[in-house]
C-alpha cells in the first residue's frame, strides 16, 4: 500500500498489480480496492490508473453478469453507480492512455443506453483526428465495434469518418469505410460508393474482403439499393 504512495510511476504500477494479485480470489477486497483508489485520486501513474480502470470494468461486468444489476448500470447498486462515475471521470484525465482506457472501458460495458455511450464517443471522435497512427488506429476500432450495435450514436462521427478514408494507413482507412457503411444513411450510399471506388484499387485483398462482408450486410439493410450494391461488388471482382 505503500508504494502506491512512490513518486515513481512504474512503482505505483507495480504496487497496483501486486495489490490486485493478492486480491483478486476475494471479490469484497478487490472492491474495496478499488473503491479505495478511485475515491483518493492518489494515483499519478497513467499505468496504474490504467490498471484501476480495467479492475473497475471487470467488477461492473461480473455484477451484470451475475444478475446483480437488472436494468442499466447507472441504475444498479451504489458501487456500480461509483464504478461508472470513476470511468466517466478518467475521461477528463490529462493523459491519452487513461481517457482511451476510459472510452474503451465505456463503449464495452453491458446493458448500456445509447445516451450513457455519448461522452465516451465523443472522446473517441476527438481522438479520430490525432497525430498519431496509434492513437487514430484504437479509436476507430473501437467505435467500429460500438457501430455494430449502437450504429446511431457513431453516426455523430460520420465526417470524422469520411476524412479518415483517405488516411495512410490502410488498416485505418478500411475500419473508417467498414463502420461508415453501418452508421450513413440510405442517401449516402452513392456517394459512399465512390469513395469506395477508388480506395479498393490501392489496398490488399484481405482489405477488400473486409469491405465486400460489408456491402453484403448493407444490401440487407437497405433493400431498396441492392441493384446499386450488387453492381458496385460485380464491378470490384476485378479491382
Amino acid at each position: 500500500t505503500e508504494a502506491t504512495k512512490s513518486p515513481n510511476e512504474m512503482v505505483q504500477f507495480h504496487a497496483m498489480q501486486l495489490l490486485y494479485q493478492i486480491k483478486q480470489h476475494d471479490r469484497l477486497g478487490v472492491s474495496k480496492l478499488v473503491q479505495q483508489y478511485a475515491e483518493r485520486n492518489t494515483l499519478k501513474s497513467p499505468l496504474a490508473l490504467v490498471l484501476l480502470i480495467r479492475y473497475t470494468t471487470k467488477l461492473l461486468h461480473d455484477e451484470a453478469n451475475e444478475g446483480r444489476s437488472s436494468g442499466s448500470i447507472q441504475d444498479g447498486s451504489p458501487m456500480a453507480k461509483a464504478g461508472y462515475s470513476f470511468l466517466e471521470s478518467s475521461l477528463r484525465h490529462k493523459s491519452e492512455m487513461v481517457v482511451y482506457e476510459a472510452a474503451r472501458s465505456i463503449c464495452n460495458l453491458p446493458k448500456m443506453e445509447p445516451q450513457d455511450l455519448v461522452p465516451a464517443i465523443s472522446v473517441l471522435q476527438l481522438f479520430l483526428s490525432s497525430a498519431k497512427p496509434t492513437v487514430r488506429f484504437a479509436s476507430m476500432r473501437t467505435l467500429a465495434a460500438v457501430a455494430n450495435v449502437h450504429p446511431r450514436v457513431v453516426s455523430k462521427c460520420n465526417e470524422d469518418l469520411e476524412a479518415l478514408i483517405g488516411d495512410g494507413n490502410r488498416s485505418i482507412a478500411t475500419l473508417a469505410i467498414t463502420t461508415l457503411l453501418k452508421t450513413g444513411s440510405e442517401n449516402s450510399v452513392d456517394r459512399l460508393l465512390k469513395q469506395i471506388s477508388a480506395f479498393l484499387t490501392d489496398i490488399a485483398d484481405e482489405y477488400k474482403i473486409t469491405v465486400v462482408r460489408s456491402l453484403q450486410q448493407l444490401c440487407l439493410t437497405y433493400p431498396s439499393k441492392h441493384r446499386v450494391l450488387v453492381g458496385f461488388l460485380s464491378n470490384t471482382v476485378y479491382l
